[in-house]
């Protein structure tokens, strides 16, 4: 909304992992695990000028994990659910002059450690040089860390073509030994307005790079790898300064560090009002 200084929104993140890949291949997934991940997420953008702003998110994760356990005496149905206050993210942002009408925006901030942390527990052994968990409940890195990215924009006769990188680079362990992962994704794409100025359709492809976690230097068997996404979405005003939004990422190539749960589809949908 042109003039408006405040953006509020509200966001739901929701994703199903319940097929196994091992690199790039799908395997059986004979004790049927399943990670189920819904995540809220609360967004704030304040303009202080029209170059610079604030940019703040906190997350309230709510991830379910479940599987089938063969033991001697039967299978036992496993489960367990965490849910809380995740991590907080505040950037700051400036907007560069623009290039041959190329619209410039540089972010730089920091992943703040508001949410819990667990002290990690792993199998004996270990699976191809990388630790085991044998549990994952953790809504926080327990670490500060730095963020960084930037986007640009530029209207062209068919449409808004536009391009982001954002990274996420973790420096130092949390207070029980285990540093997260580092992540970074590029994505490029197009928005065009449908029918009326109201209403628009987008769609992006996606990089999305993440490292395993790490325990005290050792690698950790949960994350790291590559996706590539497809992502259509669509975009609407309802109402005087809020927006309504919803997306799909679909993968399309995926190349993971190790055996991992993985899904089919990750789903966004969100809320904005701006003042």
């Amino acid at each position: 909304m042109i003039g408006s200084r405040v953006k509020l929104g509200a966001w739901l993140v929701a994703e199903d992992r319940d097929r196994a890949f091992d690199g790039g291949t799908e395997v059986d997934n004979p004790m049927q695990e399943r990670t189920q991940i819904m995540v809220p997420l609360l967004t704030a953008d304040v303009r202080f000028t029209d170059q610079f702003g604030i940019q703040a998110a906190v997350s309230v994760p709510d991830v379910t994990r479940s599987a089938i356990v063969q033991r001697p005496g039967g299978s036992i149905n496993f489960s367990e659910t965490f849910s809380g206050l995740g991590d907080t993210s505040v950037l700051g942002w400036y907007r560069l002059v623009p290039i041959k009408r190329w619209y410039v925006v540089a972010t730089f901030g920091a992943s703040l450690p508001t949410g819990k942390t667990e002290a990690p527990r792993f199998r004996p052994e270990l699976s191809d040089g990388s630790l085991v968990p044998m549990s994952r409940l953790q809504r926080g890195s327990g670490t500060v860390d730095p963020l960084f990215g930037a986007s640009l924009t530029r209207k062209f006769g068919i449409g808004t073509v536009f391009g982001s990188l954002a990274a996420r680079t973790p420096v130092y362990d949390n207070g029980d030994g285990l540093r997260t992962g580092g992540s970074s994704e590029l994505n490029t794409g197009i928005a065009r307005e449908v029918f009326t100025t109201r209403l628009s359709t987008f769609a992006r492809i996606g990089w999305l790079h993440r490292t395993q976690d790490r325990f005290r230097g050792t690698p950790v068997l949960v994350g790291g790898g590559d996706w590539v996404h497809f992502s259509p979405g669509i975009a609407a005003q309802v109402g005087k300064g809020i927006q309504v939004q919803a997306e799909v990422k679909l993968p399309i190539y995926r190349s993971l560090a190790n055996k991992q749960l993985d899904s089919a589809a990750i789903f966004q949908f969100g809320i904005s009002r701006s003042f």
